[in-house]
């Protein structure tokens, strides 16, 4: 499949790489087929292009890169239209909102994309009753893991 999307240009998209999100992603439940791209200059940030509509994209993380202690607990009926059978095959990422303040970026951790790597089915979920929210800091987590790894830092020791 060939496309020309905005931010890319015109890319070719293999059908094996086509991930289709049988009931569209949150807000956005008409479009469909999305591809994954990945740009070293912007790791750990991907993009979910939608392949619907070429000027569609979201930034999208791994969560456990930046909240390394993200866990979500789904019955695998959840799963069931994404064709998940057990835990193997399947990647989960988040959408990251990416204001002009960019110290207010965060990270939605209560609807993660869970990805079916076998079947190439996608699907979002809404987590209800848990410790997540639609808004979590990025660089306000970074800042506080890099306090945490600090103050395990074995002091210097001067001899003289």
């Amino acid at each position: 499949m060939k496309i020309v999307t905005l931010r890319f240009g015109e890319l070719e998209i293999p059908d094996e790489k086509i991930i289709h999100f049988p009931k569209g992603l949150l807000g956005f439940e008409q479009f469909k087929k999305f591809v994954i791209l990945q740009r070293q200059d912007s790791e750990p940030f991907k993009w979910l292009q939608c392949l619907d509509d070429s000027n569609l994209a979201f930034v999208i993380t791994n969560p456990g890169y930046f909240f390394p202690n993200y866990k979500i607990e789904l019955h695998i009926k959840e799963l069931e239209d994404i064709e998940v059978t057990d835990g193997s095959g399947v990647e989960t990422y988040v959408i990251v909102t990416i204001p002009k303040d960019i110290s207010q970026m965060s990270a939605n951790l209560q609807g993660p994309i869970v990805i079916n790597t076998d079947t190439g089915l996608g699907k979002q979920i809404v987590l209800v009753n848990g410790p997540y929210t639609i808004r979590h800091y990025i660089i306000e987590e970074l800042e506080k893991r890099q306090a945490r790894a600090k103050s395990k830092e074995p002091l210097a020791l001067q001899i003289g």
